[in-house]
């Protein structure tokens, strides 16, 4: 909880204190608040498939104006949730009770609008990172405790929605995304224990995807 914690202030902080620089040197800055609802994904290994269970999220958006069209993105982005290892046949020893698990989004990116006036459709495609934290782990044979260690993933977002303005300062924003952690070659989550753990053979992604609204706080020009 402690981590996750720091890591949701470090990310917020980051981001406030970037808007009014940036403000004050390009222009109109927008803040969007937000939450939604996130579907979990599965990830399959040698050993078997992790799957997460959907839940809400949350997080904020900054989009900071380049030109009429086109603006800059910085993305946090939050889901608390609980996941469960389902072995294949001959592994059933690494099978897991459901367990606590964070997903978090760090992404940086660009965005183009159509300008319809107070009714604003975009486009967005970012990069960035991806960690996943587990906590409470325990095998399924005999309640034992798993010590997994969290993982920080290169990942990319697709996203596509409407910016719907009701003043030129506030305004609501409504979104898709489409959510691909990448997990390279032999790369997985590591068990402390004896070095075992979750791996994959050949590089993959973990689809998630999330629909989510929020306010619009317009700064700046």
């Amino acid at each position: 909880m402690k981590k996750i914690f720091r890591i949701s202030v470090l990310a917020l902080i980051i981001i406030l204190m970037i808007a009014p620089a940036v403000s004050r040197a390009q222009g109109k800055v927008e803040l969007s608040p937000f939450v939604g609802y996130m579907f979990g994904g599965s990830l399959n290994f040698y050993e078997g498939k992790l799957k997460a269970e959907n839940n809400l999220n949350y997080g904020v958006v900054m989009d900071i104006k380049l030109a009429t069209e086109t603006q800059i993105e910085l993305m946090w982005s939050q889901m608390s949730t609980t996941a469960q290892f389902e072995p294949y046949y001959g592994y059933d020893y690494l099978a897991t009770n459901s367990y606590d698990m964070n997903i978090g989004y760090i992404q940086i990116g660009g965005v183009r609008e159509l300008d319809y006036d107070k009714i604003r459709p975009f486009g967005v495609f970012t990069l960035g990172t991806t960690y996943f934290i587990p906590k409470n782990v325990t095998y399924e044979a005999d309640d034992s405790e798993v010590d997994i260690d969290s993982a920080w993933k290169f990942s990319m977002t697709l996203g596509a929605g409407a910016k719907i303005w009701f003043t030129d300062r506030v305004g609501i924003r409504l979104q898709g995304n489409l959510m691909l952690p990448m997990f390279w070659s032999s790369s997985g989550f590591a068990v402390g224990t004896g070095g075992s753990g979750f791996y994959v053979g050949t590089g993959t992604s973990m689809v998630q995807g999330s629909f989510t609204g929020g306010l619009i706080f317009a700064l700046g020009e």
